[in-house]
């Protein structure tokens, strides 16, 4: 599986990716929005986009999402956030939806092998 990750934050982008690459996925890793784009424009062959909902340059998460999208429909969207899901991301069955941070390994394998969240949305 191909995974797309976005986090502003490097230690936790750091952290995932290196979980997923011992679980045995590729791993997008760009540094930014604008970065992340540009990489899905190229190589839409991506199965999971995990993005944070703070990011930086004013950008969003949710934003980015719905960017996604409509770009890269076929990928599966997953909003990570350690606040709280914003009230205007919409869940999607099996496309899209919110997993709240902290989250270990376990978590991360079933958002990796699920078509939904694992967990009701708080």
């Amino acid at each position: 599986m191909k995974v797309l990750v976005l986090d502003s934050d490097a230690r936790v982008s750091r952290g995932l990716e290196r979980t997923l690459r011992m679980l045995g996925h590729e791993v997008l890793r760009p540094t930014s929005a604008a970065l992340a784009r540009a990489a899905l424009e190229t190589e839409q062959a991506v199965d999971l986009i995990l993005a944070a909902q703070h990011l930086d340059a004013g950008e969003t998460g949710t934003g980015f999402l719905r960017w996604a999208e409509a770009h890269v429909p076929q990928a599966r969207r997953v909003l990570i956030s350690g606040t709280h899901c914003p009230p205007d991301f919409i869940e999607q069955p099996g496309l899209q939806w919110f997993q709240p941070k902290p989250f270990g390994r376990s978590e991360l394998e079933a958002l990796l092998s699920t078509p939904g969240p694992s967990h009701p949305r708080p």
